[in-house]
């Protein structure tokens, strides 16, 4: 097999291939049935992976909607993309994935939630003013239909054209009425004789706004009734005193599933009745997941397994083999890179993520060590702690600058990370192996040692 690699890397696509990320926020890994959840199926999405690649050991690498998404459309840390923290802007002269394949011959389009233009302003939140994204920071994308920020299901308002008034409003819930758009818009690129790259961004199934102090969330009564909240069955890892919460969230969350579930069987039908599916190059994932009262957290930013694994499954046929499994280690860094990879175009220079198409193709073996996940905070004040931590095929180790907060966990023998064997005197020799990969990630990532991981790396 060997000896057939060389062949196969030089056969040339027969034409350009279409692009479609299908970009969920908040869904962790756990949560679909081609992953092992039992208490939902997901069927459209488990299509999607037996007709492609299930790319099981994929993480977050900085868990939190706008870090991740500065990350995932340039394929580089905050430290060189200029987007640290939650709150942040994306540098309007950033190159991104757009300008990419754009350069490339494409047509590029968003539809949905953005995140890169700092809806959080020293005033605040501002609901109903978060829908217009100025054409000089949509990141190089060419059509668009989204928003910077909404978390109000059944009120979304986005942006379109070069105008900022009046704002367009989604009919209905919003995931159905955004998949709506990206059909309809992906129907008239038909004629179109150039390849196209598309991203469909969901805010489902993340929370809405609060009620009474409670995030909720909201789905279409037609899938809230297909969840019975006494039956779910929760980790082993979410304490008791946290289980009716969770068993109330998790009701919510659920069910938005369920109905993202749907409208991806809707835009597989699609490119099948359309007679596309032989040329596109489909990548559903998400920007981090969802502790869901594992551990009595809730939401993500921390480095618990239920907060930085996410889904990434992709689907080219011909190219990808179907019914495979990915266990190379992979960060929202390598989608970018990747999806060039995959439809031979030259990657960027300066890019931290890495072109794992071999991988996904069945043509290498894993071959990384270790992935970073780090966390810098909020641009607006809030009780968060940073760290610094790598993920690497058997432990999770993490240095915050909250001592209470550091981590160590050997994820063979304790998957569900129950176990935190940081402050141990059995992990000494565990911590003196890991420290200087964590370091040398660290400077890899083109940031200076931060002092609270160089005073914890003396101890």
């Amino acid at each position: 097999m060997i000896s057939e690699i060389p062949a196969i890397l030089d056969k040339k696509l027969s034409k350009p291939v279409n692009i479609l990320w299908i970009f969920a926020d908040q869904l962790r890994w756990h949560a679909l049935s081609c992953c092992g959840e039992t208490n939902i199926q997901t069927p459209n999405i488990d299509r999607l992976a037996r007709q492609g690649v299930n790319c099981i050991r994929a993480y977050s690498h900085s868990p939190m909607c706008v870090p991740f998404r500065g990350g995932l459309v340039t394929g580089q840390y905050g430290t060189t993309s200029g987007v640290l923290l939650h709150g942040d802007m994306l540098p309007t002269d950033r190159k991104t994935a757009a300008h990419c394949f754009r350069q490339a011959g494409y047509r590029t389009s968003w539809v949905g939630k953005w995140h890169l233009c700092a809806a959080q302003n020293a005033g605040g939140w501002m609901p109903q003013n978060d829908y217009w994204v100025h054409p000089y920071a949509r990141g190089g994308f060419e059509d668009w239909f989204g928003f910077e920020c909404s978390n109000d299901y059944w009120n979304t308002l986005y942006s379109t054209g070069e105008t900022n008034w009046p704002p367009q409003k989604c009919s209905g819930f919003q995931t159905d009425a955004l998949t709506d758009i990206s059909l309809s818009y992906l129907q008239k690129q038909i004629k179109n004789p150039a390849p196209w790259f598309h991203c469909l961004s969901v805010e489902a199934p993340h929370s809405s706004h609060e009620v009474n102090g409670v995030p909720t969330n909201p789905a279409p009564e037609q899938f809230l009734k297909q969840i019975n909240s006494d039956k779910l069955k929760l980790r082993k890892n979410v304490p008791e005193s946290y289980q009716n919460q969770a068993r109330s969230q998790q009701t919510g969350y659920y069910a938005q599933i369920l109905n993202f579930d749907y409208n991806v069987g809707r835009l597989l039908d699609f490119l099948e009745d359309n007679k596309l599916s032989e040329h596109t190059l489909i990548m559903l994932f998400s920007d981090h997941g969802e502790m869901g009262g594992s551990h009595g957290l809730f939401h993500k930013t921390c480095v618990y397994d239920e907060s930085v694994h996410i889904p990434l499954i992709m689907r080219l046929p011909g190219k990808l083999p179907a019914g495979s499994v990915c266990e190379e280690l992979m960060s929202g860094l390598d989608i970018f890179p990747t999806a060039t990879g995959l439809c031979q175009i030259p990657k960027p220079a300066g890019l931290h993520g890495e072109d794992l198409s071999l991988a996904v193709r069945s043509l290498a073996l894993p071959a990384r060590t270790h992935i970073l996940v780090h966390w810098f905070g909020r641009r607006y004040p809030n009780n968060d702690a940073q760290y610094r931590g790598i993920i690497t095929p058997q432990y999770t180790y993490a240095i915050s600058e909250r001592e209470t907060e550091c981590v160590l966990f050997d994820n063979k023998s304790d998957p569900e990370q129950n176990n935190n064997l940081f402050g141990k005197a059995e992990s000494s020799t565990i911590k003196n192996m890991l420290n200087p990969v964590l370091l040398n990630a660290v400077l890899r990532s083109g940031e200076a040692v931060p002092a609270f991981l160089e005073q914890a790396m003396k101890n």
